[in-house]
């Protein structure tokens, strides 16, 4: 039985082209020991997982999702080799750039990445967005794919109709992102040009300092990963923020509803929240409690509530598509798995997808919070952002501290 395709599948599917796109695709990679895995042993792991997971086995059909009566491990599995030396996260970026996925297919790969090192490789879930969501995919990676754990089959009915109040808070949500206040605002300097595509850094943070800062708070470890990015962008081009009126960036905050609409991690089980990162805030500790006002369980409980419009003509959708990169240009997602990771060494790869602005994803495992950016070559001094992350985690952590 199908599972009906929902509004937020039906934008993804299509805002870039195809499913072969990968600039939709997104990954959860986990750095391993030893060496890497060979093919039949993948075509095992991967025949295991959809097993444990049936939603592995769901393809793109007409009007929804369907099991793959004839499902073949051996689609799914990708062997990417690296050069020695080479950048741990760019090799993951490189791997799934080189490598589509087909829609005939569930759209889901399992790719071994390996050569940069002799005695490591990583096992990278790669996924596109319609398929699942960050959550989603994070998910299924970690209990299905590197634990051995079940999860549940999709439900069969999951398209809820959207409430007129819901539409209407999504509407608003927009208005707020597309307002010219909500724009990443770089320094002064050369760009590499509207249409110079992405750059992508991954950062690790010491999660003790997260810990630290969140004990004496009571903060969370994600709030207190967006206060340290309001930090950086507010160094990032400082003489902007300090003007009269300026307030903040508004990020547009994805909130999951999987665990709502349904079971298994099948579809893009997201609405948005906007945040206001306050940027023009000078104390470090007050950008934390700016932070912790806007992302309250009561205020993000609002937003899960809401449910995109389903059902909706073929036509409103490719409006949706056509708008969506013209009425955002410039703007951030910051995207905060809240639950710690099973395995250290695991990182997100956010799409690579180019709107002018830029996707954070921000992920923790026992030890570390791994900082995934991919952020428009058009913004000028983007490579001073890692630095700038480290630098306002610490002035946080000292702030907290007196």
């Amino acid at each position: 039985m199908a599972v009906p395709l929902t509004g937020p599948d039906r934008l993804f599917l299509g805002e870039v082209g195809s499913a072969r796109d990968h600039r939709l695709h997104l990954a959860l990679a986990a750095r391993r020991p030893g060496p890497a895995p060979d093919s039949g042993e993948l075509r095992r792991l991967v025949a295991e997982s959809a097993a444990r997971a049936p939603v592995l086995t769901y393809r793109l059909a007409r009007g929804g999702w369907e099991p793959d009566p004839a499902f073949d491990p051996a689609c799914h599995v990708v062997e990417y080799r690296v050069a020695p030396g080479r950048d741990v996260g760019a090799a993951v970026v490189d791997a799934v750039r080189a490598n589509r996925l087909l829609p005939e297919h569930p759209l889901w790969s399992l790719m071994v990445v390996h050569g940069y090192a002799p005695d490591e490789h990583l096992l990278c879930y790669r996924v596109h967005h319609a398929f699942q969501d960050g959550m989603g995919a994070a998910r299924i990676a970690t209990r299905a794919v590197l634990l051995g754990r079940t999860v549940p089959a999709p439900d069969q009915d999951v398209a809820v109709r959207a409430p007129a109040r819901a539409r209407m808070r999504l509407l608003a949500t927009a208005a707020r992102l597309a307002a010219p206040s909500a724009r990443l605002r770089p320094p002064p300097g050369r760009t590499g040009g509207a249409r110079a595509g992405v750059r992508t850094f991954f950062l690790r943070l010491d999660l003790a300092a997260f810990r630290e800062i969140a004990a004496a708070t009571g903060a969370s470890v994600p709030q207190v990963g967006l206060a340290v990015l309001a930090g950086a962008l507010r160094a990032w081009n400082p003489a902007h923020w300090r003007k009269a009126g300026r307030r903040g960036t508004t990020v547009s905050f994805p909130l999951n509803l999987n665990g709502r609409l349904r079971d298994g991690g099948l579809g893009n089980g997201v609405t948005t929240m906007p945040v206001v990162l306050p940027c023009a805030e000078p104390a470090a500790r007050e950008r934390l409690r700016g932070v912790m006002e806007q992302t309250s369980f009561e205020r993000m409980a609002v937003y899960r509530r809401d449910r995109y419009p389903v059902r909706a003509p073929a036509a409103v959708f490719r409006l949706v598509r056509w708008l969506v990169p013209k009425a955002f240009p410039g703007r951030m997602t910051v995207s905060v798995i809240g639950v710690s990771l099973p395995l250290d060494g695991c990182f997100a790869v956010p799409p690579t997808y180019d709107t002018g602005g830029g996707v954070v994803s921000m992920v923790h495992s026992d030890t570390t919070v791994v900082v995934s950016c991919v952020l428009s070559a058009a913004l000028a001094h983007g490579d001073r952002l890692p630095r700038l992350m480290e630098e306002a985690l610490d002035e946080l952590r000292r702030e907290v501290a007196r």
